[in-house]
């Protein structure tokens, strides 16, 4: 035996690889990082709730600050915004009756004044000297002046001085008539007007107008009254308010004797002759004063006493207030005295007066609309009087004497003094040629002030109903915060167990899955490692002789078939993992067409497992013609796994293939009468990674959880049928149901038809095998469907050569019972799809041809087509950092295309870009670029889509496939590439010449 050297001591590449695997697999102690993790997440956790808390105090004292600045902003605002209106509307009410009051005594004076100038006008006229001068029509005339001044009663006051007493006392006799008939003029026009208001109801009229009966007293001793009944008083008079009643001594003049009056009492003549000096309604010294000044007086307001109310009545009944006498009989009122010259000029002189009351209610009412309510009115004078009336609207009620306002308003105070008013509208423009002003020596000041019922018109209670409401909002939104944060709290306390928890659950499933890798890969791997140390050792033994001797090759042969079986197996588990990944992306592509189940999906799948030499019968039952419109190729791999799967389970019996269509739904039954699946193991079924239940744990644990996906896809679904008995006596079996969720197509709108078909008769028929074929382990036929799927596509396809024709309408296939096999078949992987089917070699097996029953036997093994035709020159450049993989590329290369094309590799992607910058040099390019994706090198890190950007930036048009063993196809094309390929690339020269041929395409197209 040959004493290996030192090289052939090295390991080899597979070992290294190994090696590599498990220092990653073992790098981290799990139990480490889980300890890391919940620390980490649990410290994450707290510091977001103190974070959390924080952030909640912040906000609730936000909210409060704000709810109080807003609250008080509020307040203030609509507290404001009250009194502002308030304000404004008593401001206009009180310029609105202080203009009213002005015009209403600018009326009064006009109305007297034009009286006064009657009076002198009508003497010089009439060449009549005063005091000796009656005015013609005085109750028409006193009337008009009533209406306009407002006034309810005027009289007409003479100057009789003590010489010309006796001729006027003999004057007033002669003349003492005319009072009669003003009397019988005022009753006249008393009685239309009553007669327009109330009907002809004149008695109620005629008992107003008379007076009333009163008790007669004797007349004092020495006051002189005329017998005739008319109570004429022939002597000047004084009614007693201020001298003893009587007749006035001679030698008191001068006289003001009543000598006309509108309207005329019932007395009619008993009120002529009284003098108004000695009158308290004139007061001492007003005679003095006028005789003086030659001005209007004011008197001070008379304030209604007892024994002057019915006197007061009885004026007020024949007056034009005579409807409304309550309103005005407890009212004050003020006389004002207004001169009567004897002619006009500056050399005037008093002849006489006119003496008129104002009431003050009557002044102060109609001057405001019904909307201003409580406005108080203060009057004052130089007398030392004050008097308080209220007006509320047209309404003006007075209060008593005194200033009866409210103090609280007296910053609101509007007032005017009227002398100084007439004063201010005395001017040229504005005074009469005749008026006179007031006289100074009598002051009137008005004074307006707001009251409580005026305020609260507009000032209300809504600006605390206001904050209040603002308060409750915030209040609210407080409780609402505080009720969220509270429910984000609990649910980041739940969240955060839930995170822990998964967070844990995801450590043990990493770990469990890490296990899993481990177990499925590592075993493969170690046979593989097994039998390459046995093909080492084998050649190292045999020196020279190399495999010249057959019992060497022979060795060698079965060595690498398990390596083969081994790598083949890892690379379908790989592609499982992959078609997993892309069914919960939803990136498996699902291509529908019409299929025939029989013929495309069962006859396929059974002559797959037909060529597995086992102890039970294949059975396939199915109409004739059923078609559905589904992806052919994976439905074929779901059934393939599902009766592969069943395979490992059923020793004797069978295994059924069984289509229906039920309630116009397709389904399809996967059957076998193997020892059935445990209760608690089918809830799990489906789920990733569960254990294998036969007894060599063969499977992947993917298997039937991509089934699940791949149905799902199609739109379908898969399930175990908990309820189904094999019939075959301690052997339950199991059945997968697929459920289609698609109708039967109607075979003459899918096929065509001629008149020379003809309907046959449904039958079932048994084909029986008449003669075993054996098929060759290391050259598998070409139209085996096993090796036909490997060559079709490097993705998950599983399309199958056409089988055999088979029968009508039903096939039966039934495999003859074969003793067990000494070893698993070594034949080539029957499809790189993710199923547990792959059986594991084992090492201690003895390596020896399977023998295959069959129902016929299988066609001559046919010469390799030449496949597609390639360019003689081409430039290919394989960028991958792996030189291992960069060499057998290039071997597989080699035999695959013509020797003249020129193969360059790069480990890097820089080097790549140097390399295509060489050729763009020297006036070419590469034809084919293969272009990694992680590649290392020592300055940068280049990926293989930025190198392919970079590439395309520089303007190179070269046709570039990605390469990967992840699925980044979509990262290439978007970066520039042509196309993408997954790893590992195909070694068979067939395969690599229809991927290359398939890649120039680009070029031609381009």
């Amino acid at each position: 035996m040959m004493k290996p050297t030192k090289k052939q001591q090295s390991p080899p590449t597979t070992f290294t690889t190994v090696n590599k695997m498990d220092n990653l697999i073992n790098v981290a102690n799990e139990d480490d990082l889980h300890c890391l993790h919940n620390r980490l997440t649990k410290s994450l956790a707290r510091a977001e709730t103190r974070s959390v808390r924080v952030l909640r105090m912040a906000v609730i004292s936000a909210l409060l600050l704000t709810a109080g600045i807003v609250s008080v902003g509020v307040f203030l605002y609509t507290r404001n915004e009250e009194r502002q209106n308030f304000t404004n509307h008593f401001e206009d009410s009180a310029l609105q009756v202080l203009e009213s009051f002005h015009d209403m005594v600018e009326r009064s004076l006009g109305s007297v004044a034009s009286l006064s100038t009657d009076y002198t006008s009508y003497a010089l006229h009439s060449n009549s000297s005063f005091p000796f001068v009656t005015l013609p029509d005085f109750s028409l005339r006193g009337s008009q002046f009533r209406a306009q001044s407002g006034s309810h009663i005027v009289h007409w006051l003479p100057l009789v001085q003590e010489d010309q007493r006796d001729d006027w006392e003999d004057y007033s006799a002669a003349h003492r008539s005319h009072i009669d008939e003003e009397f019988e003029t005022d009753v006249e026009y008393r009685t239309k007007q009553d007669y327009e208001l109330r009907g002809h109801d004149v008695g109620h009229h005629r008992r107003l107008q008379q007076p009333e009966e009163e008790v007669e007293t004797p007349p004092p001793r020495n006051m002189t009254i005329l017998g005739d009944g008319s109570g004429f008083h022939p002597r000047i008079w004084s009614n007693g308010a201020m001298v003893p009643p009587g007749d006035e001594p001679k030698g008191t003049g001068p006289y003001l004797p009543t000598w006309q009056r509108s309207p005329v009492s019932g007395q009619r003549q008993g009120f002529l002759n009284m003098n108004w000096v000695h009158a308290k309604v004139i007061g001492p010294g007003l005679l003095d004063t006028m005789l003086q000044e030659k001005k209007a007086v004011l008197r001070n307001a008379a304030v209604p006493i007892p024994k002057m109310l019915k006197l007061m009545e009885g004026n007020l009944r024949i007056s034009q207030y005579r409807e409304h006498v309550e309103d005005y009989i407890d009212g004050l009122s003020t006389f004002m005295v207004y001169p009567v010259f004897d002619k006009f000029g500056e050399d005037q002189k008093l002849a006489g007066v006119l003496a008129t009351n104002v009431y003050w209610k009557m002044l102060l009412s109609h001057l405001l609309p019904s909307s201003s309510q409580g406005i108080i009115c203060v009057v004052e004078n130089s007398f030392g009087q004050e008097f308080t009336y209220r007006i509320d609207g047209p309404e003006a009620t007075f209060l008593g004497l005194g200033a009866l306002n409210d103090p609280k308003y007296d910053d609101l105070e509007y007032s005017e003094n009227i002398n100084a008013y007439l004063q201010r509208r005395a001017g040229p423009r504005t005074r009469a040629y005749t008026t006179v002003p007031l006289s100074d020596s009598t002051q009137y000041t008005i004074r307006v002030f707001p009251s409580k019922d005026t305020e609260e018109m507009f000032v209300t209670n809504k600006p605390i109903v206001y904050t209040v409401v603002v308060l409750v909002g915030f209040a609210l939104a407080s409780f609402l915060f505080l009720l969220f944060s509270w429910v984000v709290e609990k649910r980041q306390h739940i969240m955060t167990a839930k995170v822990v928890d998964n967070a844990e659950k995801m450590t043990r499933t990493e770990r469990e899955m890490q296990e899993f890798l481990c177990h499925e890969i590592r075993n493969p791997l170690a046979s593989s490692l097994s039998a390459c140390c046995f093909v080492t050792s084998a050649l190292n033994e045999n020196g020279d002789k190399g495999l010249a001797d057959p019992g060497t090759l022979k060795t060698v042969r079965e060595d690498m078939d398990v390596v083969n079986s081994s790598l083949n197996f890892i690379n379908d588990f790989l592609r499982s993992m992959l078609d997993i990944h892309r069914a919960a992306g939803n990136k498996i592509k699902i291509n529908k067409a019409p299929t025939d189940l029989l013929q495309d999906i069962l006859e396929p799948v059974s002559a797959i497992l037909y060529k597995r030499v086992a102890n039970f019968q294949v059975l396939v039952e199915c109409p004739e013609n059923l078609l559905v419109h589904t992806d052919c190729i994976r439905l074929k791999q779901v059934v393939l796994n599902l009766v592969r799967n069943s395979s490992k389970f059923v020793e004797h019996g069978f295994i059924r293939m069984r289509a229906e269509v039920l309630a116009n739904d397709v389904r399809l039954y996967i059957e076998d009468s193997g020892p059935g699946m445990p209760k608690d193991k089918q809830q799990d079924l489906f789920c990733k990674y569960q254990s294998s239940l036969d007894s060599l744990s063969q499977g992947t644990g993917l298997g039937l959880h991509l089934c699940q996906k791949l149905m799902h896809s199609m739109g379908g679904d898969v399930w175990l049928d908990p309820l189904y008995d094999s019939g075959i006596e301690g052997c339950p079996g199991a059945c997968f149901v697929l459920e289609l969720n698609s109708a039967p197509l109607d075979i003459e709108s899918s096929l065509p038809t001629t008149d020379s078909e003809s309907e046959q008769p449904n039958e079932v028929v048994t084909v029986v095998p008449t003669a075993p074929a054996v098929v060759p382990v290391d050259k598998p036929q070409k139209d085996d469907p096993v090796e036909q799927r490997n060559k079709d596509d490097t993705d998950t396809s599983c399309s199958t050569s056409p089988p055999s024709p088979a029968p009508p309408t039903m096939a039966l296939f039934a495999l003859p019972s074969a003793p067990p096999l000494a070893q698993p078949s070594t034949s080539p992987p029957t499809c790189a799809v993710a199923t547990d089917t792959v059986s594991k070699p084992d090492a201690n097996t003895a390596a020896a041809p399977a023998s295959v029953s069959t129902s016929s036997p299988p066609p001559a093994a046919a010469a390799d087509t030449p496949g597609p035709v390639l360019p003689e020159n081409l430039k290919i450049l394989m960028t991958d950092d792996d030189a291992v993989l960069r060499k057998l590329f290039t071997r597989a290369l080699k035999k695959a295309a013509p020797p003249s094309w020129e193969i360059s590799e790069a480990s890097s992607g820089e080097a790549a870009l140097r390399l295509c910058d060489e050729k763009q040099e020297e006036g070419s390019a590469f034809d084919l670029i293969f272009m990694d994706m992680y590649m290392a090198s020592v300055d940068k890190q280049l990926l293989g889509t930025e190198t392919t950007q970079a590439m395309r930036a520089k303007g190179i048009q070269s046709t570039i496939c990605g390469l990967s063993a992840n699925d980044i196809r979509d990262n290439f094309l978007s970066n520039g590439a042509d196309d993408f390929i997954l790893k590992p690339l195909p070694c068979k020269p067939a395969a690599l010449r229809e991927t290359l041929d398939r890649l120039l395409q680009h070029r031609h197209r381009s």
